[in-house]
């Protein structure tokens, strides 16, 4: 099924609206600040120096991971609801017949020490009851968790657009956020060298986001007299089976068929594909040459007029909002009127293996 974008919402770096973010990203805006809660070696000088991140500052500042969890989702929630194309919490009769899904990160044990204390399941049921409470949305269905990373929001789409046409809710409000900025992520990173320092010069940034984006049928849409900002035409999400962590390479080879999937699956042009392709390319190295490699199999699937938009570049990693706020950039390129077609990719990688693709049109 076909899903319209009736809502819009988003926190960053860079903006704490979803309007001011974009036009920020558009901008080149980028905002990196010293952590100097975490400071790591100068190899050459032998000093500690400040580690250089993405925070968003005054925000989520002395926040463990769940606190920025909530902190973020609230703040994109909040953005949606500013905007006025969506009802308030007042309407009851629209919330109670909207579903939630939270999009967050691999609760990898190693990672966060909540999911060690309380396993994952229980860290999943406990803080979903928290975010509706945080929320304060007249919400009654359950919340449903996806946990797979940076490709977490092609696999929240694929089930949104599945659940939809079975489902006695009307729309799901998708909530995706993510930080890397507490200390156990920042050690988490450090222990596998992936953190951008003065020694290792091609690991990532690490930052942090929400973005929030209500979808719906396009028949829910026009009951309400709605005209969607745009429509996500098909998703696909596939497992890479060398993981990051395993040190072996990833050629690819999933990337690409998950790519080629989701631009076989979505109606428009025929042909290879043009306009903006939206990564989650992070300058670690691993990340690149698997874009690489996938970018060589899809051959003339794509045209080579298209165009590379990468976030990151001010924003860090965002992790498990990355996909999220892809698509809020893509759809704000499409009101705005600098998008490079009517159509853009987005493409995204989890260090656990999932890998997602979702095409994200103009044409409601």
């Amino acid at each position: 099924m076909v899903l319209s974008i009736t809502g819009l919402g988003m926190v960053t770096s860079v903006g704490l609206d979803v309007v001011q973010a974009c036009a920020s990203l558009r901008a080149g805006l980028t905002r990196p600040r010293q952590l100097v809660y975490f400071p790591v070696l100068d190899e050459e000088s032998q000093e500690r120096v400040p580690l250089m991140g993405h925070p968003i500052q005054g925000f989520t500042d002395g926040f463990g991971p769940v606190g920025r969890w909530i902190r973020l989702a609230r703040g994109g929630v909040d953005d949606l609801l500013s905007l006025g194309q969506v009802p308030g919490r007042e309407d009851s009769d629209f919330w109670r017949r909207t579903g939630l899904i939270w999009v967050g990160p691999v609760l990898d044990e190693s990672r966060f020490m909540e999911a060690r204390q309380l396993r994952p399941d229980v860290l999943t049921s406990t803080f979903c009851l928290q975010l509706k409470k945080a929320l304060e949305l007249p919400l009654v269905s359950d919340c449903h968790a996806i946990h797979q990373g940076h490709a977490g929001m092609a696999a929240a789409l694929q089930y949104a657009s599945r659940q939809l046409s079975r489902s006695a809710v009307d729309r799901f409000l998708i909530v995706a956020m993510d930080s890397y900025l507490d200390m156990l992520s920042l050690e988490w990173l450090q222990s596998h060298r992936r953190l951008k320092s003065p020694d290792v010069p091609v690991g990532l940034m690490p930052g942090e986001a929400a973005a929030c984006i209500l979808v719906e049928s396009p028949l829910s849409a026009r009951r309400r007299g709605i005209t969607p900002q745009a429509s996500v035409s098909a998703a696909s999400v596939g497992q890479e089976q060398d993981l990051f962590v395993t040190q072996r390479p990833r050629v690819g080879q999933v990337l690409a068929d998950t790519i080629v999937d989701v631009l076989t699956k979505a109606p428009g042009p025929t042909g290879a594909f043009q306009g903006d392709i939206l990564s989650d390319l992070n300058g670690e190295v691993w990340r690149a040459s698997e874009w690489g490699h996938a970018r060589v199999r899809l051959g003339d699937r794509l045209d080579e007029s298209h165009r590379l938009v990468i976030s990151g570049t001010s924003l860090g990693d965002t992790g498990a909002a990355s996909g999220a706020v892809a698509l809020c950039v893509a759809v704000r390129s499409f009101l705005r009127k600098y998008a490079s077609s009517s159509r853009s990719l987005v493409v995204s990688s989890s260090e656990h293996g999932w890998v997602g693709a979702f095409v994200v049109s103009a044409e409601a």
